[in-house]
């Protein structure tokens, strides 16, 4: 297993852990994914309850983004069951399930970059035909990430990679999610940004009791923000439980943590 980056960053106090006695917002039993003949999930199950953070952490290739695209639609499990909201969504297009109030930031960030900030926002409303409610998530968007809202009418490939993924995340919450999706979103940015970022996920969390299934892999920040935490290798599921429990344990510490 290889060493995931650890920036040095302050991460935020994650909000109290939800109730997770009931039935879970999200469910994954027993999946299988392919890429052709590659089998890249073997069998994973996963479960998200309303109002958690939930860290998917492992190396690279270990399965975690293609978990997100199965999630979210982009990927068509073969077998096992995915239900979101009681819902069978195994297969059912990502255009489906964003409507049913789940948002997907892929990795790399993939805004337009021949649009303008204000544009890209739009662009995530596409599902919304109010014209009064768009803007007010516009307005909202920029509440959170007020240099968004300095750069307004600035082409996004002209914005720093952290400001890129401000306005993928600003842009994901457009629809007003329940679930959102991060993969990576720390990625290739500044410890400053990083903290950014991870301060705008809790705070998503504690104030809109947004769902948060969190790809990344600066795993001692998403280990420190999470409720409860998986870890993949290799296409399968090798642990999990409390993010806490998890960010103990000997072998993630050594594989994930950067410890020796």
């Amino acid at each position: 297993m290889s060493h995931l980056s650890t920036h040095l960053t302050t991460a935020p106090t994650p909000a109290a852990a939800p109730d997770t006695t009931g039935t879970p917002m999200l469910a994954l039993t027993d999946i299988h994914s392919y890429y052709d003949h590659i089998h890249a999930l073997k069998g994973i199950t996963l479960n998200a309850y309303e109002g958690e953070i939930v860290a998917l952490i492992g190396g690279n290739g270990a399965g975690k983004t293609t978990t997100l695209r199965t999630v979210s639609g982009m990927m068509k499990p073969r077998t096992g069951t995915l239900s979101y909201l009681g819902e069978d969504v195994a297969g059912k297009p990502a255009h489906q399930t964003m409507q049913m109030g789940m948002s997907h930031v892929p990795e790399g960030r993939r805004i337009f970059a021949q649009l303008t900030v204000r544009e890209n926002l739009e662009v995530g409303a596409y599902t919304i035909t109010d014209k009064k409610l768009i803007e007010e998530r516009v307005q909202e968007g920029f509440a959170y990430f007020p240099r968004l809202k300095e750069r307004e009418n600035q082409l996004g490939g002209t914005m720093s990679g952290g400001e890129q993924q401000m306005l993928a995340i600003a842009r994901a919450l457009m629809v007003n999610p329940r679930l959102l999706l991060l993969d990576e979103p720390s990625m290739g940015l500044s410890p400053l940004f990083v903290e950014a970022i991870f301060d705008i996920i809790v705070k998503l969390n504690k104030e809109h009791n947004t769902t948060v299934l969190l790809v990344e892999q600066n795993a001692n920040m998403a280990l420190a923000i999470a409720h409860r935490a998986y870890v993949l290798q290799t296409g399968e599921m090798k642990l999990s439980g409390k993010a806490s429990d998890i960010a103990k344990d000997e072998s993630v510490r050594k594989a994930y943590l950067g410890d020796e």
